[in-house]
């Protein structure tokens, strides 16, 4: 399917009054496969920008290779919630950027204790299918998410830092015991099964798998070479303190991440104004 969001045009109306406006050209496309690692179909959503130039139809040559962002939702959504409820295409094409929209079910984004190998498909197979399908240059990926996609975002990307050019956690999960109580009342209660499937207990200690987990002796060492740092929090989300201590922690390991706050809850609409912000900055860095 091939949607046209925007391009640079005129508009004539019959009293001669000139509309200028914008049309963005995406193609939006939804893929489903078998993955070796999970061991069952999967389905991504995907948004490639269009070549609006193109006039020669011609093979020969190298074809133009994009940015790729790996965009991760939150629990309780699929592959397809970025597409339906933001303008992420639009923001994408600005961008220049392939977005590649992966289904996580209630992974967390790590290898189940009973379940499938989460980790390993995002961190390796999924990487080198869109890559052998998709026009991507590899060595310009980028990753963000929003809530258990934010968790994902950092899990994935600070734990194999090397692969990314660009970190963005949303409204991020970052304490997995404050998460269980401080969610939404008619969230709580599923909370204990889907800990249990990914880590085994149905209290997973932040100590062990919480993102303050990640900030090791290892990346403080080297963090003048890690990627580019984005965080985003609205400042009415419960989440709020929790990604507080996240940023304090980072800083004070003198992790430079680039921190904004704005009037906004745990909700699409703050989303769709963060993805936005994060693909213009993810931009200017390709610039």
């Amino acid at each position: 399917m091939v949607n046209t969001i925007l391009k640079e045009a005129d508009l004539f109306c019959p009293n001669s009054v000139r509309i200028n406006f914008t049309i963005y050209l995406m193609a939006l496309i939804t893929l489903n496969y078998y993955s070796n690692i999970l061991g069952r179909d999967t389905d991504v959503r995907v948004a490639v920008p269009d070549e609006k130039t193109l006039t020669h139809f011609s093979l020969a040559g190298q074809p133009r290779r994009y940015p790729v962002l790996y965009l991760l939702h939150g629990v309780g959504d699929n592959a397809s919630g970025w597409t339906r409820l933001t303008n992420v295409e639009r923001y994408a094409s600005a961008a220049q950027f392939v977005v590649v929209m992966p289904t996580a079910e209630h992974s967390f984004y790590r290898n189940a204790v009973y379940g499938p190998r989460w980790y390993d498909y995002f961190q390796d197979e999924l990487p080198y299918r869109m890559a052998s399908w998709l026009p991507i240059d590899p060595t310009r990926q980028y990753i963000a998410g929003i809530s258990m996609g934010g968790y994902g975002a950092w899990l994935l990307g600070l734990s194999e830092p090397d692969k990314y050019r660009g970190i963005a956690g949303i409204s991020s999960v970052c304490s997995l015991e404050h998460l269980k109580v401080e969610a939404p009342a008619d969230m709580r209660g599923m909370f204990g099964q889907i800990y249990r499937n990914v880590f085994g207990t149905t209290d997973p200690q932040d100590a062990q798998y919480g993102l303050t987990a990640l900030i090791t002796d290892h990346l403080c060492a080297r963090a003048d070479r890690l990627p580019l740092l984005l965080q985003y929090e609205g400042q009415q989300d419960f989440m709020y303190d929790d990604n507080q201590a996240f940023k304090r922690l980072m800083l004070t390991h003198h992790l430079p991440v680039h921190y904004a706050e704005w009037p906004g809850t745990h909700d699409w609409p703050f989303w769709d104004s963060a993805i936005q912000r994060v693909l213009k900055v993810f931009h200017e860095r390709e610039q």
